[in-house]
């Protein structure tokens, strides 16, 4: 989709999640290549989620993922570094090298959209904090590299500064308005913006239950609010993420085919009838129609 010449990439965090096959696959118990090849008829971008806790993944995994998107050109990955670079602070020779096959692979076949290091709450703007920021800098130089900082302390002009020397970009993550927590988007420099919608569930994050937090499904309010967002960011950027974590329930599936409708100013898609059926208020955005046929036929790619 290439709204004024951008190229704008929707999609979800992860096409395995087990409620997807109720509301989304068109049948149970799918390999992970299958699925991936039926999710991408709907959208051009998706996060790989288990790159998060699986050391063991590599180029050969690459290659799989890339085989599933024969014919798709304009599809784009968000790899999700490992947890033992962000959650555990530990950057360690093997963990490296193997992102860095994955990274290879997928750059070599020009389905590599942005890295994702994902930091959680505790990681403030500490000195040390910031010298690790500066370690994984130099252990992905050369790869999109954006960092998620879900602490408030990050949220002031020199963070900006501070990552734009080390050749980073924050990700543009939207939260609940819970103390401490980001309360704002920063503003997106370089030639790409990546928006990662988590829902702003207050209650479910206070909890701090997995699935009690991305319970949330935006409403058409705060989707306008969203999508007003996304269309002023610089001209610099010319390549626009919008990735969709309120998973439970599947609503990160519900969201982001409301965006892809939105950016294209209303325009009714080709929806699965079971996720009509699990979100009857798609009918305002979804085609009469179950996709059939070739899979990358000119109908498919229009939708995204």
């Amino acid at each position: 989709m290439k709204p004024n010449s951008r190229s704008i990439y929707v999609g979800v965090g992860g096409w395995e999640h087990e409620i997807l096959d109720h509301c989304f696959y068109p049948t149970q118990g799918g390999t992970s290549a299958r699925k991936l090849e039926f999710y991408a008829r709907y959208f051009n971008s998706v996060e790989i989620r288990p790159t998060f806790w699986d050391v063991a993944l590599g180029a050969d995994d690459a290659r799989e993922w890339t085989r599933a998107l024969e014919g798709r050109k304009d599809f784009r990955f968000i790899v999700k570094l490992h947890s033992t670079l962000t959650h555990a602070r530990t950057i360690t020779t093997p963990v490296v090298r193997s992102m860095h096959d994955i990274l290879n692979e997928l750059q070599r076949e020009d389905h590599l959209g942005a890295v994702l290091a994902q930091f959680p709450y505790a990681f403030t703007n500490t000195g040390a904090h910031r010298f690790h920021l500066e370690k994984l800098a130099a252990a992905f130089r050369g790869f999109p590299v954006h960092v998620e900082l879900r602490h408030a302390s990050w949220e002031q002009p020199a963070s900006s500064s501070f990552l734009q020397e080390l050749g980073l970009s924050a990700v543009l993550v939207d939260l609940p308005r819970i103390r401490q927590f980001p309360v704002s988007f920063p503003r997106p420099g370089g030639q790409r913006a990546y928006f990662r919608m988590h829902g702003r569930n207050e209650k479910g994050w206070l909890l701090n239950g997995y699935d009690a937090r991305y319970d949330y499904l935006y409403n058409t309010r705060e989707l306008r609010e969203i999508k007003r967002r996304v269309l002023t960011v610089p001209q610099s950027c010319t390549e626009l993420f919008v990735l969709w974590n309120n998973s439970t329930g599947g609503k990160a599936l519900a969201n982001a085919f409301e965006m892809s409708a939105a950016l294209h100013d209303g325009r009714m898609l080709p929806l699965p009838q079971s996720t009509v059926r699990a979100f009857p208020h798609l009918v305002k955005v979804s085609k009469p129609h179950e996709l059939t046929g070739s899979l990358f036929d000119a109908e498919y790619r229009d939708v995204v």
